[in-house]
């Protein structure tokens, strides 16, 4: 028996997914339009697909350090990490990362205000960017 229900989209990637607050989820995916585009559950249904733009490839990664927060990453066609968040004042503009991956990146969050992103570098080593005390650090995972 089949029992996955369609949300829709023209996804070209894998989707990714985070939980921002209780019965609440958000779903991202680069589309074949190259944007990263997302769909959200509010705990009583689905919302509409929301475009948030970007010239990207591969899958993208996204975590929540807490209500109302959300970040995404995710590799540009010119080869760099790219990051965009939502908070409480709204999504908030791509941000270019100083970082290039050879693989799609992984998120995770362990606590308010801490993210950590890896993939692997360009060298195949695993790499780690991460943010904390309102501040990003690049170092070799």
């Amino acid at each position: 028996m089949d029992r996955w229900e369609p949300l829709g989209g023209r996804l070209a990637s894998a989707p990714a997914v985070t939980s921002w607050a209780e019965n609440e989820m958000q779903v991202f995916a680069i589309w074949d339009d190259s944007q990263l585009w997302d769909t959200y559950w509010d705990g009583a249904a689905w919302h509409e697909w929301h475009a948030h733009g970007g010239e990207l490839a591969g899958s993208p990664a996204a975590c929540s350090w807490g209500a109302d927060r959300i970040d995404v990453f995710a590799n540009g066609r010119d080869g760099r990490l790219w990051h965009r968040w939502y908070e409480p004042a709204g999504w908030q503009p791509w941000e270019q990362l100083p970082v290039s991956l050879a693989s799609d990146p992984a998120a995770s969050s362990w606590g308010p205000g801490r993210i950590d992103v890896f993939g692997s570098g360009r060298d195949g080593q695993l790499v780690r960017v991460s943010w904390e005390r309102g501040a990003w650090s690049f170092e070799p995972g």
